[in-house]
């Protein structure tokens, strides 16, 4: 009823037949999808799915059509015959982004951050002040497309939910039940690999194996383009994989691109287990199925454990080749040895520091003195590159290793935390420039009022602030100099000045009269930042980062967006909280299209996400019976 077009959009996504309604922008994404048979593996699998797993689906698709069949005036341009095997396409789409990346960094050699951030962090009870177990969840993606998750509680005499589902299924992919709450942060073991193969100069289909020609399965896609002629694209799989780029057909070469999930299908049952997991120790055999994507996965239940596994389908890798990089496909010395079984992936049980945290770093970063070193894995399973550490993670373990007796209200305070990490070591260096300023450019009565605004200003990117619009200004006008460089740190901070200025018409500006959360046309002031790269980025615990307009504002579309905080008390009970950047609707003349934005987001504020089901009946503003037939 929410986002009836955005459930079609992302499973003409899942599927690859986007392109036809929104033009050739969605070729490569579509050609991708139907490369990896995305669609055809999903269908192919649906008849042998449990029937617990096929019947949920199913049901799911009915209650869609049952929704248009009293709605037709709903049904989208887009739409088309929903079948069950579609929700397992959306899901499989998600996960295979992470894989797919890291194939391309490999051909390329590229290691850099993937784009995809998130937090997570958990506390067990002898760290808290009430003896409760808390686990914060915090991905932290792009507000767009797949990526822009739905909210949902679900109670059932054997079952209770609560969290965060991709549109297009009905399965939660972040949250908690009654026992047990997870949380995920990109960051995994190298699950994927980039085979050179040798082609046959006589026959580029054939490519060498051990000594002999193998011919190449051939497919054709014809993509349906919107306002445009069909486009035909071939696609060439070897028993190793797809190519997975343009074949060198003056060196006869070709890229093929592995990893365990371009096969696997069992994701739903996966996702089921883990959602119906009792205990900690039920959840990791549910990550034990390794179909889930590579990931830090963080997880907590009632009984006070706290876990993580840098979890992911990891094949067995024969010694003495670099993995990061193609690495030759035309000798079955190079072949898979087989899975690794969860046992040998990095992971923690009831750390004795009694917390730990990922922002998306290493886990030998997680809490002061982690046992999770790269000395004691092979490289692939470690792989750690761009994820080291970050502005975040140094916040979140400052923040929890400080506190041996977190409270509730300190919890929500550590998650919706917006301070400058980097505040100190700016203001210092600003502080040498002053006593060092032998032309004196203090002599400027603005730039003395800039440089106070600075030195008052608290370190918090709050909407209401007066200091941090130009301290992240000033930081970025000084990206190409050193910070020890105090005549150009004072000529960088009169620049943002100039800048300010020519862009705003004033320099006394606060954080929310730029920064803004909201959409069509509907804004609030914005908290956090997110901004700028290496030792000039500007990000806070809870970031966010937003996309510059023509007058100057920047309107936030990436960062945390399905922020949720559980508690599992001591006597049993549990509750949670979420926030989240917009509203639970897609219809612009919805008033919950914005509403979150307003009184959530812009201020920092939770909503209870666990309701006694008689204090839902008591606040419910609309209802709905749902009856299922054979």
């Amino acid at each position: 009823e929410d986002r009836i077009e955005d459930l079609y959009r992302n499973i003409r996504i899942a599927i690859g037949t986007l392109s036809e309604l929104e033009g050739p922008e969605h070729l490569e994404q579509d050609y991708i999808m139907r490369l990896v048979r995305n669609g055809e593996l999903s269908r192919e699998y649906w008849p042998t799915a449990p029937d617990h797993v096929r019947v949920m689906g199913d049901n799911f698709i009915r209650g869609i059509q049952a929704y248009l069949d009293e709605h037709p005036d709903s049904e989208p341009e887009m739409a088309f015959p929903l079948e069950g095997w579609h929700v397992m396409a959306v899901g499989r789409a998600m996960i295979l982004r992470w894989p797919i990346g890291n194939l391309m960094g490999d051909l390329r050699r590229r290691h850099e951050d993937p784009g995809y951030g998130s937090n997570g962090w958990a506390v067990a009870p002898k760290r808290t002040a009430d003896g409760s177990t808390m686990l914060l969840i915090d991905p932290h993606l792009t507000w767009d497309s797949l990526q822009m998750f739905y909210e949902a509680r679900i109670y059932t005499p054997e079952h209770q939910l609560s969290g965060f589902y991709l549109v297009g299924s009905p399965l939660m992919a972040l949250g908690h039940n009654a026992h047990v709450a997870w949380a995920c942060t990109t960051g995994g073991p190298d699950t994927g690999d980039v085979f050179r193969m040798r082609l046959n100069p006589d026959n580029p289909i054939q490519y060498e194996y051990d000594g002999e020609w193998r011919t190449a399965r051939v497919e054709t896609f014809t993509i349906p383009v919107k306002d445009a002629d069909p486009v035909i694209r071939p696609a060439f799989y070897t028993h190793l994989g797809p190519v997975i780029d343009e074949p060198d057909l003056e060196n006869h070469i070709a890229y093929v691109g592995a990893t365990p999930y371009f096969e696997l299908t069992g994701l739903a049952e996966q996702m089921y287990r883990m959602i119906t997991a009792r205990s900690a120790e039920e959840f990791y055999d549910a990550l034990a199925m390794n179909e889930f994507m590579e990931q830090n996965v963080l997880f907590a239940d009632s009984s006070g454990t706290i876990q993580y596994v840098r979890t992911g389908a990891v094949p067995i890798r024969p010694e003495g080749y670099d993995w990061r990089a193609p690495v030759p496909g035309h000798t079955s010395d190079t072949a898979w040895k087989g899975i690794h079984p969860i046992e040998d992936l990095v992971q923690i049980k009831n750390p004795p520091q009694g917390y730990f945290q990922n922002c998306n770093i290493s886990p030998a970063m997680m809490m002061v003195d982690s046992p999770m070193t790269p000395d004691n894995y092979p490289d692939y399973i470690y792989n750690v590159s761009w994820d080291y550490m970050n502005p975040r993670g140094q916040r979140a373990l400052d923040l929890l290793d400080a506190n041996a007796s977190v409270t509730r209200e300190e919890a929500k305070a550590i998650a919706f935390d917006v301070y400058e990490i980097q505040r100190e070591t700016w203001v210092e260096a600003l502080e040498a420039a002053i006593a060092e300023d032998e032309t004196n450019n203090l002599g400027d009565e603005e730039l003395q009022q800039a440089v106070n605004r600075i030195l008052s200003w608290d370190g918090e990117y709050v909407p209401e602030s007066e200091g941090a619009i130009l301290f992240a200004t000033w930081r970025l006008q000084h990206r190409d100099a050193p910070l020890d460089d105090g005549p150009q740190l004072l000529e960088s901070l009169a620049q943002a000045l100039e800048s300010l200025q020519e862009r705003f018409g004033t320099t006394e500006l606060t954080w929310g009269d730029v920064h803004k959360v909201g959409r069509s046309g509907r804004y609030f002031p914005a908290p956090a930042a997110n901004y700028g790269s290496g030792q000039y980025q500007g990000q806070t615990l809870f970031p966010v980062r937003g996309e510059e307009q023509p007058d100057g504002t920047f309107i936030a579309n990436n960062g945390s967006m399905a922020t949720q905080l559980v508690f599992f008390h001591p006597d049993g009970g549990v509750e949670s909280f979420t926030c989240t950047p917009w509203g639970q609707s897609a219809d612009p003349e919805s008033p919950h299209y914005v509403d979150q934005a307003e009184h959530l987001y812009s201020t920092r504020t939770f909503k209870s996400a666990w309701n006694d089901p008689e204090e839902l009946e008591t606040i419910a503003q609309s209802k709905r019976v749902l009856t299922v037939s054979d």
